[in-house]
């Protein structure tokens, strides 16, 4: 199935404080977006509102032609998953059980078949924590946590990923492996939003930029261009400035 996400003039207040206003945007297959801003922008909140988490306050977001709100459950979940920011970590699973959770939209029943543990099997080893499965999540570190989820997320295939800062607790040979896998998902003709604080890794792997500030959408450009007009650093700190990499990258340093 391919995929075409549209975010039509989306908002979203916390009672009478507005944290959104006026997102729009549209996403396809083949993209591998990042989604910037400083804390507090809205980035979060607006993952939320495309997954369906939570009704926009005016707006509307569609998939595949359809609003959100549309969709059945089962169906949402064959077709987007969603890495939240945060996930407890006691939950009283294994690694595989987790990841399992992945097959259940594609599932007539609870119980798995061997496809489905095959799908979760070759995740885990795209992830790097198949070695994991038989212990608790409970039991493993930040770092090895996060993969687990992101495999979880994969297990799923789904043609729409949202990821909440998917490279938390990562060592950094693991961050570049994570934004490796994302993109490899987008060059399949998915597609991924991630949330990211890492302006360098966004500028390495991402084929786009899409910054929040102000409680609105300050910039949507294609990363091949972003150096083009690098005042949008600013919207980060005054300390930033941009440069190319001796094999042409753009890349961001700090004063």
């Amino acid at each position: 199935m391919t995929m075409e996400l549209q975010v039509a003039g989306v908002g979203w207040r916390a009672g009478d404080v507005p944290v959104l206003r006026d997102v729009t945007f549209r996403v396809g297959p083949g993209e591998f977006v990042a989604l910037m801003g400083r804390n507090g922008a809205g980035k979060s909140t607006l993952l939320d509102l495309i997954a369906g988490l939570r009704p926009p306050s005016a707006g509307t977001v569609v998939l595949n032609g359809r609003p959100i709100d549309s969709w059945s459950a089962r169906d949402l979940a064959k077709t987007m998953s969603h890495l939240p920011q945060m996930l407890r970590a006691e939950v009283a699973f294994s690694v595989e059980q987790l990841v399992l959770m992945g097959r259940y939209p594609h599932s007539g029943a609870w119980t798995e078949t061997a496809a489905d543990r095959h799908v979760a099997e070759a995740a885990m080893i795209r992830c790097g924590c198949l070695e994991f499965r038989h212990r608790s999540l409970a039991t493993l570190s930040g770092g090895e946590r996060q993969r687990v989820l992101l495999a979880a997320c994969l297990a799923q295939q789904p043609t729409l990923l949202l990821l909440d800062e998917p490279a938390t607790f990562l060592d950094i040979d693991q961050q570049l492996q994570c934004f490796s896998l994302l993109r490899e998902e987008a060059d399949r003709g998915g597609t991924c939003i991630a949330v990211t604080h890492d302006i360098n890794l966004a500028l390495r792997f991402c084929t786009r930029l899409i910054v929040l500030a102000d409680k609105t959408l300050a910039r949507d450009m294609a990363v091949d261009v972003s150096l083009e007009t690098p005042e949008w650093l600013q919207l980060f700190s005054t300390r930033l400035d941009a440069i190319r990499t001796p094999v042409g990258r753009p890349w961001v340093w700090y004063t």
